[in-house]
């Protein structure tokens, strides 16, 4: 097994606060935010996001502390992303996930200690402006 230091851990709280891509008002009335909605560029972004949830979802749980990010996300989300959207992220997180299985985390020094709070900060953030992006729509 790999043992992954901690640092690409430290570089998704800042992914991880930013709101969605698309905010427009028209999204609740057309059944919600989809990922046609955005350009190429932008669903690679959210793609990119996904896999950095991922990772961040693959370290919490290694360190006894899972986030259950895709229950959260589907509760959070429902009736403000199309369900269609939300199964291909869905779909993407679960494989970015099983190309961590094997993955080994610091989860005891005083340093992963202080990287799980950030982490579970970063989301609680996220979650938080994900709730009011999705009230907005």
């Amino acid at each position: 097994m790999r043992r992954f230091s901690l640092l690409p851990i430290a570089c998704l709280a800042g992914l991880l606060a930013l709101a969605p891509v698309a905010t427009t008002p028209a999204a609740a009335q057309s059944g919600g935010y989809s990922l046609d909605m955005l350009t190429e560029h932008q669903r690679g972004e959210v793609m990119r996001r996904v896999d950095s949830y991922a990772l961040l979802e693959t370290f919490l749980k290694a360190c006894g502390r899972p986030p259950r990010l895709e229950a959260r996300f589907r509760r959070t989300a429902a009736g403000c992303v199309s369900p269609q959207s939300m199964n291909v992220l869905a779909a993407e997180f679960r494989r970015s996930l099983a190309r961590r299985a094997g993955f080994r985390w610091d989860c005891v020094s005083a340093g992963g200690r202080r990287m799980i709070a950030r982490s579970e900060e970063a989301i609680a953030r996220s979650f938080a402006d994900l709730a009011q992006v999705c009230r907005r729509g």
